[in-house]
């Protein structure tokens, strides 16, 4: 009796008797990854290490065996690389990457290149002397290829926290990031035919994917910024949609007579959103959903490494060897030769002394495809645990390497490298962040334009209100976007504010370490969120930093004071500051004309304020 037996099974299934195997594994997964990764960044080594070694534990080859085998959780873990490339195409703004010069647009074109072709002769020769990289056809050039790649999410990821993503060093560390991903992406279109490289084959792949990216960027220009218009009242709806625009672009490269690999699709729908503003918000939201199964993916790569044996290591480690070689080569080598200092050089090389988890993919991918076996894999999974927890000491360190470098320069050659060379600063360098623009924000910047103007360049603003951005970049103000809450509507003066009391949206929009931060705006004109959920967010994400808030009365700036504002901005007080100073004037000026002189003063600073404040008007 069908009946009967799913009442039997009730008690089962609701104590848990009943999971499906697949929603089994996952947790199993998830718990031991988490558990496992925990211990792992206490010791400030990547993540990633941490999930492979999850997927150790729980698989079938050195682990407990909960999960029989990788396949169990590779369908779902497989989003993770739809996400993960997707996020990719996100950051690559084609705009930003001709605007960044070109050492960083020279190098980062040819390092991969360089690297690929030095490191495939030599590890051709190294299989010829009899050292196999695996029993695969194509094992010697997957090798050189992933090798010629580094990890955006490691090296992005310490740059950030050490506050070197806008330096010199960190724009030309992250340029060469963006030219791997497109390197990257120009071998993903051509991976699934490498086994038989027919032009004709190959001629249409290359049709069909640049359809696709007529199609993106037709669809991102004529019906994105209305659909995100409507839109952008809730994040939430626009993460949706993002999301949706994702998997639709990979259902179109799945129809047969297109053929192109959904993860190549999703870097294209990335991309086509790059150039909006709201991509900050996209980010900030889709990596946690990244992040769930990306730990999945990696825990599945983990499954796969069999028993180790001494070969497969010691391979690994000349790999890794070898890596680190051809670096300078490929970095440093062409940023000395296009006119960069040698300390800008070095620290791009340090800080990109590793493998992408990327490679992971592309050998995964390769592996479905035949062109290569197991065996290589597992030594790019060595070279890569070997390298990430290398190369994470490394960046961590990588100025007290430079000086170190620079030391032994000078006592092998007297015009050796200077220990003391500071690292040249760039007009971009901010430190004094704004949250919001309202009317203090306004005349700060006209304060600033008048008295003080070397500190526009030390200021970002982030802000709902695109109309205000040209005008702040005309002045050397900095803009960044940030998109309104979903219960944060405009006000009555068609004014918007952003989401600023998301730590995601924050470490988003500025890299690095503010020295001041600054909210201007007052409660009563604030939607969605509060000075004093601001405050918090702000201490939590730069604890260092110095942090002024505005209140509407007494009581709530001392209650920002007692839960950590550095200063209180109270319109009124200040007012009657200004009203002091000029009667305690009158006191001591029996004649009135110092008073006189500064009411003069002060009418001309109003009359050039209010110019100001029309250029400026939100």
């Amino acid at each position: 009796d069908p009946h009967g037996e799913h009442r039997r099974l009730a008690p089962l299934r609701r104590l848990g008797g009943g999971t499906s195997p697949l929603l089994r594994n996952i947790a199993f997964c998830l718990t031991t990854c988490g558990l496992v990764a925990f211990f792992v960044g206490l010791c400030k080594q990547p993540l990633i290490l941490g999930y492979l070694l999850g997927g150790v534990l729980v698989g079938p080859n050195l682990g407990l065996e909960l999960v029989r085998s990788h396949e169990s959780v590779a369908e779902i873990a497989n989003l993770g690389l739809v996400f993960l490339l997707f996020m990719i195409g996100l950051e690559l703004d084609v705009k930003e990457i001709l605007r960044m010069g070109r050492v960083v647009l020279i190098t980062g074109v040819l390092q991969f290149p360089v690297c690929f072709g030095a490191q495939y002769l030599f590890f051709v020769a190294v299989e010829s002397a009899g050292l196999k990289l695996g029993s695969g056809s194509y094992a010697a050039m997957y090798c050189a290829l992933v090798c010629g790649i580094s990890s955006t999410m490691i090296v992005v990821k310490l740059l950030s926290e050490k506050g070197e993503t806008d330096r010199p060093n960190g724009r030309l560390t992250v340029g060469i990031l963006i030219f791997q991903d497109i390197w990257a992406m120009v071998f993903l279109a051509i991976q699934p035919n490498l086994a038989s490289p027919d032009l004709l084959t190959l001629c249409k792949q290359f049709g069909m994917i640049f359809a696709l990216i007529v199609l993106a960027l037709s669809y991102a220009k004529f019906v994105m910024p209305a659909v995100l218009f409507f839109a952008s009242k809730s994040v939430e709806l626009m993460l949706v949609l993002s999301l949706s625009w994702c998997f639709f672009m990979g259902v179109t490269a799945q129809l047969p007579w297109v053929g192109v690999g959904m993860e190549l699709a999703a870097l294209i729908a990335g991309v086509a959103l790059a150039t909006f503003p709201y991509s900050a918000e996209f980010n900030g939201k889709i990596k946690y959903i990244r992040d769930f199964f990306i730990t999945l993916f990696f825990a599945a790569l983990g499954m796969q490494i069999p028993v180790p044996s001494m070969k497969p290591i010691f391979t690994a480690l000349l790999v890794a060897l070898i890596v680190l070689i051809f670096r300078w080569l490929g970095i440093f080598s062409l940023v000395y030769m296009l006119g960069g200092t040698p300390r800008l050089g070095i620290l791009a090389t340090l800080n990109l002394s590793q493998i992408s988890e990327f490679a992971l993919v592309i050998c995964s991918l390769g592996m479905g495809y035949g062109h290569i076996d197991a065996s290589t894999l597992e030594i790019i999974i060595w070279v890569f645990m070997i390298l990430s927890i290398f190369s994470s000491n490394l960046i961590n360190y990588n100025h007290q390497v430079y000086q170190s470098i620079a030391w032994l320069s000078r006592k092998i050659c007297k015009k050796g490298l200077s220990v003391d060379d500071a690292e040249p600063t760039h007009e971009d360098d901010r430190d004094i962040l704004m949250l919001g623009f309202h009317r203090i924000g306004s005349m700060l910047i006209a304060e600033f334009e008048h008295h003080a103007p070397k500190l526009l360049r030390k200021l970002q603003v982030v802000e709902f209100n695109q109309s205000i951005k040209e005008p702040l970049l005309r002045r050397g103000v900095k803009f960044s976007f940030s998109a309104r809450t979903a219960d944060a509507p405009a006000d009555a003066a068609g004014r918007s504010y952003g989401d600023f009391s998301s730590a995601d949206v924050l470490e988003h929009c500025f890299h690095g370490e503010p020295k001041i931060i600054i909210s201007t705006t007052p409660d009563t004109m604030l939607q969605g969120t509060t000075n004093m959920r601001i405050l918090k967010v702000a201490m939590s994400v730069w604890p260092k930093a110095h942090i002024i808030v505005t209140a509407d009365n007494p009581e709530q700036a001392s209650e920002l004071y007692e839960a950590g504002a550095h200063y209180v901005l109270r319109s009124a007080k200040l007012c009657a500051e200004r009203l002091f100073e000029l009667l305690n004037k009158y006191q001591t000026d029996a004649g009135m004309s110092d008073l006189k002189r500064r009411f003069d003063k002060y009418k001309r600073r109003e009359n050039d304020d209010k110019r100001n404040f029309v250029a400026l008007k939100v």
